[in-house]
């Protein structure tokens, strides 16, 4: 299935360059004109089928020269941040985190061109007779464009809202730029999502497809910033009585394990190979940095490239750690199997040598366990990881890029947020039966209490840390400044970048949103498009 997937997305990454805008009627290299693709049934598949490279075109971020993806896992309480490009995001650094940032525009310019393409296919569409084809197609580029405009607003909070194709008889046309209102954002967020639960599968026949269960997955997060908890619970409520097969695993190791994570509880896997299809950047498959990013550099303690192990994951960068407050946040570190499912907490020796007293084959040691000191020096190349996105399956020794799948939406968190909607109309039981089902799958015992909105925060945290909704749900729940003033880094650690956003984001309100591009606002014209408040 894997293989049949990426057939068709090497199909789509011909078709990435093409727009409405294609007006010359000249031969294509590809055999494949402008006319064809968006004239025909056939053709909307082809540019729907480009809608999912680019889309994994953005998870590729230049080896985190923009680190868009990265840049936002290490702005929270969950993550003690180290070195690279992008630091600063996780060190709220005023000097650093401003309009003319790279991140920033690389996410606004990403999501834009993904939004355009789907305005082309959506447009085109309306001129072709329908069918359930035609439809079910229509309904993957409104999945899309919603995805993108979600992430659009909870990043930058002010936002355009454009939903017209680029044609040739609009091509000139002045542009008339505003920020959209919440109720202008929210009210395309749910025309585009209901179309698309309306016609997508539940299981489509080509895996990575958008399918139902992503859609409304998507409908319930948007509900949840737009406070319409029944209809959070409504998505969730189908998707439990779709029949359709979506479930938790039973073992915590499965969730990610291996190079195909399309199982049960898996709602959207974002797919990656080797094979031509795999990520066609420079028209040779080159992959994701996801595997490298959450490892330590230990291979630096212990000497080198050559000793990237298996045991330990193979290379690591070190740019993004799970934080004591994290850790902290497991109670019982045996029960709850999550405490050694998804982390490695020591790397082994694997050198030749003793190293920190460290024989070959025995755990390098934390060095701040057994200094007495308050400040002991410690050695952030041995700085416990997350394996979520570890890859051992599709590289090899010292090689950085993974074709690992990406796991884009998962069950555990659907039913984290319907905990919080249930507790949010008032409803604790119904909040405990969806409570249960992570922290139960976990190890834990039964939670029978009463339960607090802290619960769901602490259980969020436990399950989905590192997988890029944090800092969206903390500002969301209006406690980003307070939570990564009290938790975010590690004064331990040595690492004096890890703790600095202590101090700058309280000084700094404004950074619980993006700036806009510096270079988008120009275009725009400040006058019609300001810059969000606090950046210059």
């Amino acid at each position: 299935m894997k293989t049949t997937i990426s057939k068709i997305l090497l199909a789509g990454t011909f078709l990435i360059s093409f727009t409405a805008c294609n007006f010359l009627d000249e031969e294509s290299e590809t055999r494949y004109t402008a006319q064809y693709v968006f004239e025909t049934e056939e053709g909307l598949e082809l540019a729907t089928n480009a809608l999912y490279t680019l889309d994994r075109n953005y998870q590729n971020d230049k080896a985190g020269e923009a680190a868009a993806t990265l840049a936002l896992r290490r702005a929270t309480d969950l993550s003690v941040t180290k070195g690279g490009t992008g630091n600063f995001y996780g060190t709220y650094d005023p000097n650093h985190l401003k309009p003319s940032a790279a991140a920033p525009a690389y996410m606004w310019k990403g999501m834009y061109n993904m939004i355009g393409k789907c305005n082309d296919i959506i447009e085109a569409g309306k001129k072709l007779p329908e069918t359930d084809k035609l439809n079910n197609l229509i309904a993957q580029a409104k999945a899309f464009r919603a995805q993108s405009y979600f992430l659009l607003y909870r990043t930058f909070d002010r936002i355009w809202l454009n939903t017209s194709s680029t044609t040739p008889e609009n091509v000139n046309d002045k542009r008339v730029y505003r920020p959209a209102t919440k109720e202008e954002v929210f009210e395309l967020l749910y025309s585009d999502l209901k179309f698309a639960i309306k016609y997508l599968e539940w299981k489509p026949k080509d895996i990575g497809r958008f399918n139902q269960a992503a859609a409304r997955h998507i409908m319930a997060d948007v509900s949840l910033w737009n406070e319409d908890w029944d209809n959070v619970l409504t998505q969730i409520d189908a998707i439990e009585k779709s029949g359709a097969g979506y479930e938790l695993l039973d073992n915590l190791d499965n969730i990610f394990k291996g190079e195909n994570l399309n199982h049960s509880e898996a709602l959207l896997v974002q797919q990656w190979s080797r094979n031509p299809g795999g990520n066609l950047d420079t028209k040779v498959p080159q992959g994701h940095f996801q595997a490298v990013w959450f490892i330590a550099n230990y291979r630096a303690t212990l000497g080198g490239d050559l000793y990237c192990s298996t045991e330990n994951w193979l290379y690591g960068a070190g740019r993004c750690f799970p934080s004591p407050y994290l850790f902290s946040l497991y109670k019982d570190k045996v029960a709850d199997k999550r405490y050694t499912a998804f982390y490695i907490h020591q790397y082994k020796n694997s050198s030749n040598k003793t190293v920190h007293g460290a024989k070959p084959g025995e755990y390098l040691p934390l060095l701040w366990s057994s200094s007495g000191s308050e400040n002991p020096p410690v050695d952030p190349n041995v700085y416990p990881g997350c394996i979520k996105y570890a890859d051992i399956w599709t590289r090899s020794g010292s090689e950085q890029f993974s074709y690992k799948d990406i796991i884009v939406y998962r069950l555990a968190e659907t039913y984290i947020m319907a905990a919080e909607a249930a507790l949010r109309k008032g409803d604790n039981i119904l909040a405990k039966k969806y409570f249960n089902k992570t922290w139960m799958r976990a190890g834990n015992t039964e939670f029978t209490g009463m339960l607090t909105m802290q619960d769901i925060i602490d259980e969020q945290a436990r399950e989905l840390a590192l997988e890029g909704q944090r800092w969206y749900f903390l500002k969301r729940h209006g406690i980003l400044i307070s939570q990564v003033q009290k938790y975010a880094g590690d004064s331990r650690a040595g690492i004096s970048a890890s703790i600095a956003g202590r101090k700058n984001l309280p000084a700094n309100p404004h950074f619980v949103r993006w700036p806009i591009p510096e270079n988008e606002v120009i275009s725009m014209g400040p006058e019609n498009f300001p810059q969000n408040e606090g950046y210059k």
